[in-house]
């Protein structure tokens, strides 16, 4: 028992003392047990389309996306998905995206919440789509 707290005491300070990244962020890697995640813990799901070799990607992961409270915000009022366009697991017959980073917010039943999100947005801007997402998804 004393070892548990510990461990939570040193993970808490590590976040503290380097700060969240993206990694951090509870990502599910299939759609669809996001949305029925979704209808159980009643949160709206952000769906997040990739590619490897995309840099606005990258940077939105390691600016926007690992700052501490967009981390702890995901995390506590949303289900995440990160979706790979044109892997196996990606649902194109139900999410058409035309450029990457795309964001999708929908709600338990599939059903996008609002228009996607495309591009890379700084974190002040990004936490105005989050607002949007959660008042909509209500």
């Amino acid at each position: 028992m004393k070892t548990r707290k510990i461990f939570g005491l040193t993970i808490i300070f590590s976040f503290t003392l380097f700060g969240a990244t993206y990694k951090d962020i509870k990502w599910s890697s299939d759609y669809i047990d996001a949305v029925t995640s979704s209808e159980v813990k009643h949160r709206p799901v952000m769906v997040l389309v990739t590619s490897p070799q995309c840099k606005w990607c990258n940077k939105f992961k390691n600016t926007t996306l690992s700052d501490d409270e967009v981390v702890a915000r995901l995390n506590a009022k949303f289900i995440t998905v990160e979706l790979t366009k044109g892997e196996s697991n990606y649902p194109q017959n139900i999410l058409k995206v035309r450029a990457v980073p795309t964001i999708y917010f929908i709600d338990s039943d599939g059903d996008p919440i609002m228009k996607p999100v495309i591009g890379y947005w700084d974190i002040e801007n990004f936490q105005s789509y989050l607002d949007d997402a959660e008042r909509k998804a209500q």
